[in-house]
């Protein structure tokens, strides 16, 4: 448990003590600037000494110093959490304007040992006490050699944090082959005022992710960095962002594929990469973007694309046309798709102008009240399709069963298209 609070005077040495350091100018080096300049001002002429005169008197006044409290926390959020507190032995001004700024960004990198970075952090927060956090984000980057950190030395500062209302908190593990665990902890992540979540190399398990989003109502924006995905279900009614990237492996992965749910219904925003053995489900969405998805195995069965029927928006980004695993993972969904009805605005990558534009041709086809039409291409998917033998037969495959439900599309809007995103739309609206 954390010592009862202490004073900035006796805090303030201590800082220095663990590795503060402020930018001085020796006395005798400050007496031989003064020297020099009343010298240079007794050779110059009456009236220009006189305007000197004045000009050194209103440079005696700290602008900086006379803004607002919230003007020099603003600055301060460009600092990490030691140099917001260096600016203490600026001026008495600054003596305890670092002890409410809302923005903390504590990193391992700036102390040589674990035991230093720990004590700076255990004092800082003691000298904050409950002064309401923003953002706070924790980066810690030792070796597996080294006395690292483990989550119980970071959980009684991210109770410090919840305790501030803080908004956005980052937990980022850079320690080589170490997962951080919130095993044994009931309830690691509980707030009302918590908006953003931020995480790199977490276990995360079915528990976890249940306790955070019952814990944390107003969640919006959730991203998971080298993390062991363990779970088997994501399911929020408040988030908007989901993002997972590069998966850790770990030596209890299942050996077959497993089902990882995605229950979201306001999720607008979602960024996955592989995650070993598993199959991705997602359950209806209103509104989706979709930036982008990779697959290590084309037995991959997902279920992305025929879960957006409900979607009035569709922003599908994802790998090139050259990507075959992805191709064949996402084409075997798309037989699966039914209307989308409330579709007005879609805008598509470069692998919809596959087979012959057979994946743009089926969601054209698909969607009756479209309105918007964004086609994102490079120049190389441009040219494959140009020479693509098989673009006259493209439609011959479309779904039989959907034949006479097409409509004459009203296109508004087409952006960064080539003729041949014309003409595979003119072969769409002429079935």
């Amino acid at each position: 448990m954390l010592a009862s609070p202490i004073t900035t005077r006796s805090l303030v040495p201590r800082l220095l003590l663990l590795g503060f350091r402020a930018i001085s100018i020796s006395p005798e080096s400050r007496a031989a600037v003064r020297r020099s300049s009343e010298a240079e001002a007794e050779r110059a002429p009456p009236r220009e000494r006189d305007m000197s005169q004045s000009s050194r008197r209103t440079s005696v006044c700290d602008r900086i110093s006379a803004l607002p409290d919230e003007l020099l926390h603003h600055v301060m959020t460009f600092l990490t959490a030691k140099e917001a507190v260096q600016t203490c032995v600026l001026s008495r001004r600054w003596q305890n304007v670092w002890a409410s700024v809302g923005y903390l960004n504590v990193d391992s990198c700036n102390f040589i040992t674990v035991k230093h970075f720990k004590k700076f952090v255990d004092n800082l927060l003691l000298q904050r006490s409950c002064a309401l956090l923003d953002m706070f984000c924790i980066h810690t980057s030792y070796d597996s050699s080294d006395d690292s950190l483990d989550y119980s030395d970071i959980h009684p500062w991210v109770c410090h944090a919840l305790r501030c209302n803080v908004k956005t908190l980052g937990i980022l593990n850079y320690c080589d082959g170490k997962l951080l665990s919130v095993d044994g902890y009931p309830v690691p992540f509980t707030s009302l005022h918590l908006k953003s979540v931020y995480l790199c190399k977490f276990s995360i398990d079915n528990r976890f992710v249940e306790k955070l989003f019952s814990g944390c109502p107003e969640l919006l924006h959730l991203e998971l960095r080298h993390c062991a995905i363990k779970a088997t279900m994501f399911c929020s009614a408040t988030l908007k962002i989901l993002t997972i990237t590069a998966a850790d492996r770990t030596q209890d992965d299942p050996e077959g594929f497993q089902h990882l749910v995605i229950n979201m219904p306001n999720l607008i925003c979602l960024h996955v990469e592989e995650i070993a053995n598993r199959n991705l489900r997602l359950l209806d969405i209103s509104s989706f973007t979709l930036n982008r998805f990779s697959f290590g195995h084309s037995d991959v069965d997902c279920t992305i694309l025929s879960a957006l029927s409900n979607a009035a928006r569709l922003h599908l980004m994802s790998s090139s046309i050259y990507e075959d695993v992805v191709q064949k993972v996402l084409l075997r969904d798309l037989p699966r798709c039914g209307i989308f009805s409330n579709l007005t605005s879609l805008a598509l990558g470069e692998w919809f102008f596959s087979d012959g534009c057979y994946p743009l041709l089926y969601l054209l086809r698909h969607s009756p009240n479209i309105e918007k039409l964004s086609l994102h291409l490079v120049k190389h998917g441009a040219y494959a399709y140009d020479h693509d033998t098989n673009s006259a037969n493209a439609t011959a495959d479309l779904d039989p069963t959907c034949e006479g439900t097409g409509q004459q599309l009203t296109v508004k809007s087409i952006g960064k298209s080539k003729s041949f995103a014309h003409k595979a739309i003119e072969e769409s609206t002429s079935l």
